[in-house]
Order: C-alpha cells, then sequence, then structure tokens
C-alpha cells in the first residue's frame, strides 16, 4: 500500500490532508529528532506556520510503505486524530513527504519536558506535573491508551503548557477503524515503563500508564530521568527482579511538609507491583490538583504537618 492510499483511507476517516500545503523546499534536509519507527522533521506550510513533520522511517523499494509500518503508521494518526485536549498535542494534518507518510503538528520551539526544565529552572513544576495528569486522564476518559508516556513525550507550548505527544504505542479501545496487530512490536523506555509490561505479562494497558505517569511526575519536580543514578543496563534487574522504586528525593519532596507525605504515597501507588492495586489516571490528577510548591517547603518540627489519605476527595 502507498503512502497516498493509507492518506486517502484516513482522509475518509476525519484526518485532513496537507500535503499541498507543505513548502517542503523549506523543510530542514535532515531529521531533527528521531526515534524507534519514526524520523521527526521541522517544516513550514506554504502560509509560514512552522511544523513538526514525523515520518514513519522504514520503507520498501518503489516508495510503498511494508504492510507492518503502514499499519503502525495509520494507527498512531488515526490515534492521534481523535484527541482535542489542551494537555494534548493537536494533530493538524497528515501529508505525504518526501514519498513517506507524515504526520504535521505544530512546532514548539520550547521543545520537551527536560529542556524546557534546563532552561526555565524557575518553572512551575507542581502546575506542569498537574497538566501532565489532566492530558492523560483524557486520554483514558475516552479509552485511549497512550503507552509510552515519559518527558521527552512532553512538549512545551509557547505559553509554557505541558502536551502530550507521540501514540506510537498508543490502543484505542473500541475503535471504529480497527487495525490488525502488526509486527514491529511496542518499543519501551525502561525507565517509565511498568515491570509487568517489560517482562511481557502483558502489553500497554491503563495501569501501566499510570506507572510511567508516576514516573514522569517525578521527573518533572526533580529535574532528571528516573532512576538517574543506575545505568541502563542494570534497570532490568533492579525494576523486575529486585522490584525496586526510585529513592525518595526528600530535598524536593520533604516529609516534614504540608503536602510531601500525601505526593509520595500517591507516587509509590503508581509504581506497586499489583497493577490492580493502582490508582487510576482520574484519581492521580485529583490528589495532584491540590499542589503547590509552598505545600513542598519544608516546615518546622513544631509546625503541625496535615496528612491526607491517597484516593480521598482532593478537589
Amino acid at each position: 500500500m502507498k503512502p497516498n492510499d493509507v492518506v486517502e483511507l484516513l482522509t475518509n476517516h476525519g484526518c485532513v490532508d496537507l500535503s499541498l500545503a507543505m513548502d517542503e523546499n523549506s523543510c530542514s534536509q535532515y531529521p531533527v529528532a528521531n526515534g524507534g519507527l519514526g524520523d521527526v522533521f521541522q517544516g513550514k506550510l506554504w502560509d509560514g506556520t512552522l511544523v513538526a513533520v514525523k515520518t514513519i522511517r522504514p520503507h520498501s523499494q518503489g516508495g510503498e510503505l511494508t504492510g507492518v509500518y503502514q499499519k503502525q503508521a495509520a494507527k498512531e494518526i488515526y490515534t492521534w486524530s481523535k484527541c482535542s485536549h489542551p494537555n494534548v498535542v493537536p494533530l493538524m494534518g497528515l501529508a505525504v513527504f518526501r514519498n513517506s507518510l507524515a504526520m504535521i503538528s505544530l512546532w514548539e520551539k520550547n521543545g520537551n519536558l527536560l529542556h524546557y526544565l534546563s532552561k526555565h529552572p524557575s518553572a512551575n513544576c507542581c502546575n506542569l506535573s498537574i497538566s501532565i495528569c489532566a492530558g492523560l486522564a483524557y486520554l483514558h476518559e475516552n479509552n485511549i491508551i497512550h503507552g509510552d508516556l515519559k518527558g521527552a513525550n512532553v512538549l512545551i507550548a509557547q505559553d509554557g503548557t505541558p502536551r502530550l505527544i507521540d501514540f506510537g504505542n498508543s490502543v484505542v479501545v473500541d475503535a471504529t477503524l480497527q487495525f490488525t496487530r502488526s509486527n514491529t512490536g511496542p518499543s519501551y523506555s525502561i525507565r517509565w515503563t511498568a515491570p509487568e509490561i517489560l517482562q511481557g505479562i502483558t502489553s500497554h494497558t491503563m495501569m501501566g500508564d499510570v506507572y510511567s505517569l508516576g514516573m514522569t511526575i517525578l521527573e518533572t519536580l526533580t529535574a532528571s530521568i528516573p532512576f538517574s543514578g543506575k545505568a541502563e543496563q542494570s534497570l532490568y534487574i533492579h525494576v523486575v527482579i529486585k522490584k525496586q522504586t526510585p529513592l525518595r528525593p526528600t530535598a524536593i519532596i520533604p516529609e516534614k511538609s504540608i503536602y510531601g507525605n500525601v505526593l509520595w504515597a500517591l507516587l509509590m501507588s503508581c509504581w506497586v507491583n499489583n497493577s490492580k492495586c493502582c490508582p487510576d489516571s482520574a484519581t492521580v490528577w485529583n490528589v495532584m490538583k491540590p499542589l503547590t510548591a509552598e505545600k513542598l517547603v519544608e516546615i518546622p518540627d513544631d509546625a503541625e504537618v496535615v496528612q491526607h489519605e491517597v484516593g480521598g476527595n482532593a478537589s
């Protein structure tokens, strides 16, 4: 199936074809970023709008996508096209770009979460975390499993709003347009992935997303990747065999603070070994809503630390 055929299929299901709107001569010659199945180019529309152009890399001779990657690309575009929320990057449309199928979204100059935090160390990390929770809760409310939530897949808009992106591992429950399973296999970001998924016990699930959400909240508050002191090669042993979770960063989440113990209990509940005991994303969002930087300030020993129960009514 050629890229044009996939475009026709998806435009018949509501996606916008931007092929003729692309000024290909103004697009970057080489990818500015890449990942498991795709490359990202900086592009421009004829009206001057800067866009991110994500292409599916592997294709066969004659510009014809292999069945495996055509399904993967179509699934990601279809999933993304169904999303409309302030904390999810909107898909502007799709296009045939340099003989490849491509997804088009607005170019976010602030980059991803950690890049933004490195440039803006005084950013409100509590608000960023709450907004990331809101984005995932929206996806789950609409029966969409993200499948690869992490700081690198959170882009920061011009106004500082975090937005979830990259639906390459996503799953739409009860989708109206069905795709047969591709043989590419899911890609894993081991620092953010639940042990049962790493072990192959289950595929991506909403509870797996919540595990990743807990890691992403920690990443946001610390401006550092989870398990930052551990080598990638040893993480499987630490996470799956030894069932270890990240150490509490007491300088950032103090025990003697108004909300520190609530927050840490929430994160630990996201990483619980039995995923059936894990809170859903809406609960995580609700518990996170009252969080402010002031509530994570260490307080004197003689002051009262207010305790809250995770999963309680936090409105």
